[in-house]
């Protein structure tokens, strides 16, 4: 078990306060991703179960934990908008899956990553070969199958992807928010 300590910010709402307050921790469960982005809740539940199922290989959730909770090294990335404040956490490194935000925002919008520029051509390349618009199609569609695995396996990049990267995109994928992690509370 390491004993660095990461600063990190996270944008939350009352609602989550409250549960961190009356429970000790706040987790966070599929059905509030469907009903935080409702009809665009498909595209994020794709990245959002992509890291469910793979980032306990690298941070173990705790029971009830169904997706994880972002948090960055930068401040300025937690947006806090109406009704939600700024977390200022101090979490055990132990407990992060760090990432670059950048990866993660092409996950979002449902993009292969390559290992390098070149080989993120010759895919961009192979698909519009077959008539495709965008990768969004191998999600919408059942005609890409085999593009679709070859995307989702591309995402396995995501971890690691931190490491030499600058810490203004830092991310980080929390299991849950605990009371002794944080550190301040700034209303937004």
């Amino acid at each position: 078990m390491s004993d660095e300590i990461l600063t990190l910010y996270t944008a939350q709402t009352q609602t989550v306060l409250d549960v961190i307050e009356r429970d000790g921790y706040s987790r966070v469960k599929r059905a509030y991703i469907q009903q935080k982005y409702a009809g665009q809740a498909w595209v994020f539940q794709q990245a959002y179960s992509f890291f469910a199922q793979y980032a306990p290989r690298y941070v173990t959730p705790p029971e009830g934990a169904e997706s994880g909770i972002w948090c960055y090294k930068d401040w300025r990335w937690a947006v806090t908008g109406a009704g939600c404040s700024l977390l200022e956490l101090a979490v055990p490194a132990d407990q992060a899956v760090l990432f670059d935000s950048r990866v993660w925002n092409r996950m979002l919008n449902l993009e292969f990553i390559g290992a390098d520029s070149a080989e993120e051509d010759a895919f961009e390349q192979r698909i519009t070969n077959m008539g495709m618009k965008s990768t969004a199609e191998a999600f919408t569609t059942s005609f890409y199958p085999t593009v679709k695995r070859e995307i989702l396996q591309s995402w396995q990049r995501l971890f690691g992807s931190a490491e030499g990267c600058p810490d203004t995109y830092v991310e980080a994928g929390l299991w849950e928010l605990r009371r002794e992690w944080i550190v301040s509370v700034r209303q937004g």
